[in-house]
């Protein structure tokens, strides 16, 4: 990908924005479910006792131990998804810009384009404190500016 198809996304192709999007969405709502058991775990904290009651009184652990390979496999997958996305990113935009930077503005002064060939330029219209600006009919360039 050219870096004017990351600047201006518009001009990337409907079905590849709409696909990165989509998958922008899914990794993000992927991203949420992972906070899920922050979320358990503070829970749990607020009602210890319950834990405390399921987990040891009533030999809950037994079947935490039976599920903790499961649990690892799922955490490993979770974790090569993470760092699958990571890489493509970063081979994706390796090379590129830095787009956190701020680019140098490159602005163009250079007003001579807006006005009629034959027309004074007067440094002192920055400290008028009025301006009437006549246009030109058929090439809609200024054609006279009076100040006041």
């Amino acid at each position: 990908m050219n870096e004017h198809v990351i600047d201006r996304p518009e001009l990337q192709p409907p079905l590849l924005r709409a696909f990165f999007s989509a998958l922008t969405v899914v990794m993000w709502s992927f991203y949420i479910y992972l906070m899920l058991p922050v979320a358990t775990l503070i829970t749990w904290y607020i009602g210890f006792s319950a834990v405390y009651e399921e987990m040891v009184m009533r030999r809950g652990w037994e079947a935490l131990v039976q599920l903790l390979g499961w649990y690892s496999l799922v955490i490993l997958l979770i974790a090569l998804a993470q760092v699958g996305w990571a890489s493509v990113n970063w081979a994706r935009f390796k090379g590129k810009r830095d787009r956190r930077r701020l680019s140098e503005r490159r602005v163009d002064m250079g007003v001579d384009h807006m006005f009629v060939d034959g027309v004074e330029r007067n440094a002192g219209w920055q400290d008028a404190k009025r301006l009437v600006v006549r246009h030109h009919d058929v090439e809609h360039k200024i054609a006279l500016v009076e100040a006041g």
